[in-house]
């Protein structure tokens, strides 16, 4: 090449360099894998993150009707354009053929939209550019925005359904957003944003965004703020219903009115004692994670049974909070059972996965249970713990394949219920001993 000629070329160069390049780029879930160049629909890609790669500095990605199943989150950056809802029967680069989500009865339908699916652990989108005319699903934060962050003055969501996302802090400040987050400026246009949960701003939340003609509808609080027990102790909560449970099994070493639980050694039916054996060493996040194990006769603090909702007990629970009755589990699971996106395999008898924590559980081959990838539990964020049991012979059990909680409600004279999550049982009930020790997770009284 002579000198004018690479001339020319460092004078292209320097102008795509400056102004960007951009691409049109195809994704289809239809497709084998991401090794298609996706310039076309007959080479589409099969992610959209893979889309975004390669869509370049100011390209527009396409996305045709179908569900995407995200392993985590992607996003869109400023300039880049994200467009769904195209026909699966497109063909060549025809994108004439176009449905936004629409109404309720296409919100599902993966012959109509692009819906996008995220694992329940991780949040669908952070959005710089624009994303038009899909349906998220199942997003998660731990800070802000579960479903999608919408971030600057360039940042765009329109057209699209924000369905059944979570947003919900393990600390102390509140989470917002639930559906999204919108912040320095960005838009969210033309949106619904349905059934999703978070501290603050259950549906949408933000700071200095612009919300524009969405339809922000039937979103939940996910928690009802922190509770503090008598050793100082705090605990994280979860709305379900009509109730709000602690998110974190009990640990106190006394009740509200001071009084010491002593550290059992035995097996009693008679006296209060505590359990911590299950675990060598209880380390101080195994401890905060299962919390301490109780004899019936410990929980009850000196109250008789009660099989009613609420069951009126204060027992061991902080003051304005009281320990559930068999009847008051059966409404938890009750309620767990009556929304789908709890249910594993769509059959609403597998609901221990969603009421099981992330983590503890041993693995298992077995599908619905807590233990086969477990980075799909804990859809309600109740967070239920395999701590096991302890038993008369001075035992611990289960540890890691079993959550058992204590009733307030008699069975005979030596025997009350216990509430169990198990990989045999997916949310039953069932009799132990007094002298047996279970853990607890206390309900709040309004």
């Amino acid at each position: 090449m002579n000198r004018f000629g690479r001339l020319i070329t460092m004078l292209i160069l320097a102008g795509s360099c400056m102004t960007g390049w951009a691409q049109n780029i195809y994704v289809s879930s239809a497709m084998a894998d991401d090794s298609g160049a996706g310039t076309s629909w007959t080479t589409a890609k099969k992610t959209i993150a893979a889309g975004i790669a390669a869509a370049g500095a100011n390209g527009t990605v396409f996305v045709k009707a179908g569900q995407y199943l995200l392993s985590e989150e992607f996003t869109v950056p400023a300039g880049k354009i994200v467009l769904g809802g195209y026909e699966p029967s497109s063909t060549g680069t025809d994108t004439s053929r176009r449905h936004l989500p629409g109404a309720n009865l296409h919100w599902s339908d993966t012959s109509w939209c692009s819906v996008v699916v995220g694992a329940g652990n991780h949040r669908i989108a952070t959005v710089r550019g624009l994303l038009d005319g899909l349906v998220l699903r199942l997003g998660f934060s731990t800070t802000n925005g579960g479903g999608v962050l919408i971030d600057g003055a360039n940042a765009v969501v329109r057209y699209c359904v924000i369905k059944e996302c979570d947003a919900l802090s393990e600390n102390e400040i509140p989470s917002q957003g639930g559906g999204a987050y919108v912040m320095n400026n960005g838009t969210l246009l033309n949106c619904v944003v349905t059934e999703c949960r978070a501290s603050k701003g259950a549906g949408v939340a933000g700071g200095n965004g612009r919300l524009i003609s969405n339809t922000i509808t039937r979103n939940t609080p996910i928690d009802c703020g922190v509770v503090t027990d008598v050793d100082g102790n705090r605990y994280n909560t979860v709305v379900l219903g009509e109730q709000c449970w602690m998110r974190e099994n009990l640990r106190t070493t006394r009740f509200s009115d001071g009084t010491e639980i002593p550290a059992g050694t035995g097996s009693s039916a008679n006296q209060p004692y505590r359990y911590d054996g299950y675990a060598s060493p209880l380390t101080p996040e195994l401890f905060v994670r299962h919390g301490y194990m109780y004899n019936w006769t410990a929980v009850m603090h000196g109250s008789p049974g009660s099989s009613t909702n609420p069951s009126g007990v204060q027992g061991i629970c902080p003051t304005g909070w009281h320990v559930p009755s068999k009847s008051e589990w059966e409404q938890l699971c009750n309620y767990v059972r009556s929304v789908s996106r709890f249910w594993c395999n769509n059959n609403s008898n597998y609901i221990v996965k969603a009421l099981s924590s992330n983590v503890g559980w041993s693995g298992t081959s077995y599908n619905c249970r807590p233990g086969n990838n477990p980075s799909t539990n804990n859809a309600t964020r109740f967070s239920a713990i395999p701590t096991g049991y302890y038993n008369s012979n001075n035992n611990f059990y289960d540890f890691g394949s079993r959550s058992e909680y204590w009733t307030t409600t008699v069975y005979n004279s030596s025997n009350a219920y216990r509430q169990t999550f198990n990989s045999e049982s997916d949310c039953g009930t069932a009799s132990a001993a007094y002298s047996y020790g279970y853990t607890v997770r206390c309900v709040k009284d309004e």
